[in-house]
């Protein structure tokens, strides 16, 4: 979710008070580092913080403030478009705004075939590891392995008791494919999308 100009301000010093200190300011330590003489302007600022997921704190209690984030492993690119192999990298990215469980990781997306959905070129997908895609809910996005071809980003629709899986894109310009279950592998199913917001690596609401 994409930050205001002064709720960005206010995040931004957080970051960085707590990255120089290891703990939160005061709120007159907020309003000085901002030079805003408002308290309530600040209390407002992170009220705002707080509901969309970037901060949790306590009311009443001084530096009790902790920022939302996840730092997972960047596991290269998956194409949202044509099937292609994609690179084994494992840098590791700061999402902010969200938290993940042990074993999510990221990949960065590559095309347009996703846009219907929102999803676009350069965007972060976090995903869930799972090999089985009779466990993922029809509509689902998931990561797709095809063998000879690679992976891809697509919803993924089957009936029950079914052999064919479907596997469509959210553009009108990329063809739909219908396959037969044993040529579908499945390597997760997404969980989270973040945008790069001027250096962050805010999560997209859906």
């Amino acid at each position: 979710m994409v930050l205001l100009p002064s709720e960005r301000r206010l995040y931004d010093c957080l970051r960085q008070w707590i990255s120089l200190y290891g703990y939160a300011p005061t709120i007159r330590e907020m309003k000085e580092a901002l030079k805003e003489s408002s308290s309530s302007l600040i209390q407002d600022l992170l009220d705002r913080l707080q509901q969309k997921g970037f901060i949790v704190r306590r009311q009443g209690v001084a530096r009790a403030l902790c920022l939302l984030y996840g730092e997972l492993p960047l596991k290269g690119f998956v194409q949202a478009g044509y099937l292609t192999d994609h690179p084994e990298c494992c840098d590791r990215v700061r999402l902010d705004g969200n938290r993940y469980i042990e074993g999510d990781y990221a990949l960065t997306v590559n095309g347009d075939s996703m846009v219907g959905a929102g999803i676009l070129d350069g965007d972060i997908v976090v995903m869930r590891p799972t090999k089985d895609v009779w466990a993922i809910r029809p509509g689902q996005i998931a990561v797709i392995w095809l063998e000879g071809e690679g992976a891809t980003l697509k919803r993924v629709y089957y009936n029950e008791g079914d052999n064919q899986v479907t596997l469509e894109p959210a553009n009108s310009a990329h063809p739909t494919r219908v396959l037969e279950r044993s040529r579908v592998g499945v390597q997760g199913v997404m969980v989270g999308q973040h945008r790069n917001d001027q250096g962050l690596w805010v999560a997209v609401a859906r």
